[in-house]
């Protein structure tokens, strides 16, 4: 919204410091939290807006006769750093109210071949419930982590779905962050990668500074999702295979994803459920303003 001239910084004039010229003419910088999601200037750039997912496919089977090639329907599978989901076409990555979310855990039976029994929860879950999931599973020697983009609706049916299993304790679960309304999958699969990171950062970690870890540690795992997101499934799975030096500064470690399930800030999995799984009431302020509720009831 425009605003009037006296709004605007006056032109600087002779006397002016230099200091406070170069402040009056510079512009703000975004806060950290766009890289959640694109920003509105992206998306007013769309001169044809994207079409949901579903309604692509439709018209491309339309196009296509109805006949789904084996492109479509193949699935990732191999070690540690496999992945579950279709590969889709690029033009095919809009969807409508998308999530993204972050959930912790502890393992049960860290001895256990997690990511082999993991995996396969995954597979015959997401296949049962008919639920698109794309995203990562990290898991540590006695944690795990699940990023997960889907719908707000897939994503509480998978959260009641998760209270369920055996590999991770559904009682330590907690949901380290969640944001709606993403038009863009960063991932086009589920991918699982077995990892050990030897970092110490346990120094920077206190009660006052809970809140910037959660946010921080949510957006370095996006930040990394968003730089292996456009590469090839092959070249993914290659580069979970092989983390660098750089990549393995923006994944959570294992002792930090203790410490934040032994935070109170976060929501275990029933908490987020109450809050999320029910209507919510709201009133307008101009509800409760206009029209004047009456004093007497007749």
């Amino acid at each position: 919204m425009p605003r009037d001239g006296a709004d605007r910084p006056s032109s600087p004039g002779p006397d002016t410091p230099e200091k406070v010229v170069a402040a009056a003419v510079s512009e703000p910088s975004f806060d950290a939290l766009e890289l959640l999601g694109p920003s509105l200037s992206e998306v007013l750039t769309f001169v044809n807006p994207p079409q949901p997912r579903r309604l692509q496919e439709a018209q491309q089977d339309a196009t296509n006769g109805g006949e789904s090639t084996a492109e479509d329907n193949q699935s990732h599978h191999g070690s540690s750093s496999s992945s579950l989901a279709a590969t889709t076409d690029a033009s095919a990555k809009f969807d409508l109210r998308l999530s993204r979310s972050a959930v912790l855990g502890k393992l049960a039976d860290p001895s256990a071949d997690n990511a082999c029994k993991t995996q396969e929860y995954f597979a015959k879950l997401l296949s049962r419930i008919q639920c698109e999931a794309t995203g990562l599973v990290l898991l540590h020697d006695a944690t795990v982590v699940i990023f997960l983009e889907t719908t707000a609706e897939h994503f509480l049916i998978l959260l009641k779905q998760l209270q369920h299993q055996r590999i991770i304790e559904a009682s330590s679960m907690k949901v380290l962050a969640s944001c709606d309304d993403h038009g863009v999958r960063i991932l086009q699969g589920l991918y699982f990668k077995k990892i050990t990171l030897n970092r110490s950062d346990a120094g920077e970690w206190t009660d006052d500074s809970a809140p910037q870890c959660v946010v921080e540690t949510f957006l370095s795992l996006i930040k990394f999702l968003k730089k292996i997101g456009p590469m090839p499934p092959a070249e993914i799975r290659k580069c979970l295979t092989n983390l660098s030096n750089t990549d393995q500064t923006f994944l959570p470690s294992n002792d930090l994803v203790l410490w934040l399930l032994s935070r109170d800030e976060l929501m275990t999995l029933d908490e987020y459920l109450d809050v999320f799984d029910s209507p919510v009431a709201v009133e307008l302020e101009s509800e409760r303003v206009w029209p004047v509720h009456p004093l007497i009831h007749y």
